[in-house]
């Protein structure tokens, strides 16, 4: 797994462009392309989507098909040249891009890191329970007065034996969502909204947390949930050490704890 994000992160340093833009500026002809260019942030994030696109071209293990890719692509730049030069509309295009690339990238790693370490995959389709608690995500952006992106309405979810009944217990990651006219719907300066359901409550009662880098482990004991969270749940921390808490369950009951560990270097 660390070397898939060393390989992913060197390949986005190597996509830098040459330009302001992901493209030639002195070559814009579209009003779209003309407004990219002249402005900073919008230039900024198409810097920024050209490398997580890159990463996406040039490791295959990481995407579907190459007609996949180039769908997709071809789907960003008609929404885009469909908003001339509304910065406003272009910005949300942008960020709605970035962040399927993101949580495609993220999906994709995890997968990869979970057959090495032999966790079984997410099943479909999901337990109703589950789907009724996704569901409610957009509820949550609708009474913010936004709605959901299109592109990024799904949360990122884990599955494996937690509560030790052999049944498949589901751990939800807001993280790649995003919500029109409220940034701070699913996520803030403490982390984004995590939600772990076990399967011996039949999923009615799950566990809420914020945070960010939801992972699971198996243990002597089985399978345990681990999340980085905010710094004042670990009030002893070292400068520089990053606070996880672990969710565990013993005959059918949760606990969670929290330690400081040095943050990782890549």
């Amino acid at each position: 797994m660390r070397m898939l994000v060393g390989l992913v992160t060197m390949l986005l340093l190597l996509a830098a462009p040459a330009f302001a833009a992901s493209y030639d500026c002195s070559k814009a002809t579209g009003a779209d392309e003309v407004a990219v260019c002249k402005d900073g942030t919008l230039s900024s994030l198409d810097s920024e989507m050209a490398g997580l696109f890159f990463a996406y071209d040039k490791v295959p293990m990481l995407m579907g098909s190459n007609g996949d890719r180039q769908d997709e692509a071809d789907a960003f730049l008609a929404s885009r040249k469909a908003c001339g030069p509304d910065l406003t509309c272009l910005r949300r295009v942008y960020t709605a891009r970035i962040a399927a690339l993101k949580q495609g990238l993220e999906g994709s790693m995890q997968q990869y890191s979970d057959l090495q370490n032999n966790v079984p995959p997410v099943t479909t389709p999901l337990p109703e329970a589950i789907e009724t608690l996704i569901a409610a995500y957009g509820g949550q952006c609708e009474r913010l007065g936004g709605k959901l992106v299109t592109t990024a309405n799904h949360p990122a979810i884990l599955s494996g034996d937690l509560d030790g009944d052999k049944i498949a217990d589901y751990v939800i990651n807001t993280q790649p969502m995003a919500c029109t006219n409220s940034a701070t719907a699913f996520c803030a300066n403490a982390g984004c909204q995590v939600q772990i359901a076990v399967s011996s409550d039949r999923f009615a009662d799950p566990i809420d947390a914020l945070g960010a880098t939801p992972t699971l482990i198996q243990n002597e004991t089985g399978t345990i949930a681990r999340l980085s969270v905010d710094r004042t749940n670990c009030p002893t921390a070292a400068p520089g050490d990053a606070c996880w808490a672990t969710y565990s369950w013993k005959d059918g009951k949760s606990s969670v704890s929290y330690a400081a560990e040095p943050t990782p270097t890549m």
